[in-house]
């Protein structure tokens, strides 16, 4: 195990050989590769052909009409399909435009690095506020309703509500039902618990809180210790809530962002590794929930 272990890290120690630039650059040309494949547009071929032509010509990083022709894909992309688009997709562009200015500039990690911090400060800010002008999580009426309907959040439903899966699947189909009839239902029609509403609200107010944190700590250099602390309150955010949530392109978006604007080898070496390993350790607490539910509630 030891010598596994010293061999990952002379690994990353590899790949963080300078320019660290050019290694972001690659990363975020791949996460643009695989990103969406879920959700498939055809609108989106343009890129995935630019992006795939990027990897196996790898000097292509490096120019910016490369970079300015991915801009353009994505941005009519948004355009295109903006009343259909996940927030983080939004952050994909404004990143991709990011790399652009970057290519062009002659200090591009250090453009990199400031509008990463930046970026990430000001997407956890407005996501924050929303939360406060919404009133929706202040009453945790949000994640309770969520938790009852998403099927991504089963797991949480019956680790933290102690629902059944039978009584969520009973509330997709009410759901399903008001939406094909316009009938009204109420999140009391619903399956839940009291143990639910509770978790949801101190869920509610943790997601303020570390969304809040993560704001602060990237925006402000004062207090000093809490600016210091932002790579660590970023890790927290991200795994305490992708192990519950799988949403793997912002998770791996905001370790790529994160791991060009830290000073720091050492944290350096954590981003990186929590991306590279990201498709094990998002997705492994809730294969171990499904598995569990069907090999002992069949």
């Amino acid at each position: 195990m030891r010598v596994m272990l010293k061999r990952w890290d002379h690994w990353l120690d590899n790949l963080l050989e300078p320019p660290v630039y050019l290694l972001v650059l690659r990363l975020t040309t791949v996460l643009l590769l695989l990103h969406g494949i879920d959700h498939w547009l055809w609108t989106m071929l343009p890129e995935k052909i630019l992006a795939t032509i990027m990897l196996l010509y790898p000097r292509l990083v490096r120019q910016p009409w490369a970079w300015l022709g991915m801009s353009a894909c994505l941005v009519f992309n948004n355009l295109w399909h903006w009343s259909n688009l996940v927030n983080h997709e939004y952050l994909y562009t404004y990143w991709v435009l990011v790399c652009t200015i970057a290519v062009w500039s002659r200090t591009p990690k250090q453009v990199l690095s400031w509008n990463s911090r930046w970026l990430i400060g000001l997407c956890f800010l407005f996501a924050t506020l929303w939360k406060f002008l919404g009133g929706e999580y202040l009453d945790g009426s949000f994640l309770h309703l969520t938790f009852l309907l998403d099927h991504r959040l089963a797991m949480g439903a019956v680790l933290f509500g102690g629902l059944d899966l039978a009584t969520l699947a009973e509330n997709r189909q009410i759901f399903e039902q008001m939406q094909a009839t316009a009938a009204v239902t109420t999140v009391n029609e619903l399956g839940t618990t009291p143990r639910m509403a509770a978790a949801s609200l101190v869920l509610s107010y943790w997601t303020i809180l570390i969304e809040g944190l993560v704001a602060a700590s990237f925006l402000l250099t004062v207090p000093r210790w809490l600016y210091q602390k932002r790579d660590w309150i970023l890790f927290a955010f991200v795994i305490t809530t992708y192990s519950v949530i799988p949403v793997l392109g912002f998770g791996a978006l905001l370790m790529v962002m994160g791991l060009i604007q830290t000073k720091s080898r050492f944290i350096a070496r954590i981003y990186l590794g929590l991306l590279i390993l990201m498709p094990i350790w998002m997705p492994l607490p809730q294969a171990i929930f499904w598995a569990i539910q069907n090999l002992w509630f069949g």
